[in-house]
């Protein structure tokens, strides 16, 4: 998956049910993990520690966060 991909999947996140969205974004962790992007794996650790609470808007921020931080490597 190349980073464009890892945005449009981040970006296409919609609210249901919790565990396919935790799904998801495992995924995307894993890959840039695997890329080597640790900043990024670790603002998608906190998302994931957000969902967890159930704070949908925190998740929200960390999310918007990290597909910032991912517009600035393309």
């Amino acid at each position: 998956m190349d980073i464009r991909a890892i945005i449009d999947v981040l970006n296409n996140l919609t609210f249901g049910e919790l565990s396919r969205l935790e799904g998801r974004v495992r995924e995307v962790r894993g890959e840039l993990e695997r890329l080597g992007h640790e900043e990024i794996v670790g603002i998608l650790d906190e998302a994931l520690a957000a969902l967890d609470a159930a704070d949908l808007r925190q998740f929200r921020r960390r999310i918007h966060h990290a597909v910032s931080r991912l517009g600035h490597l393309r």
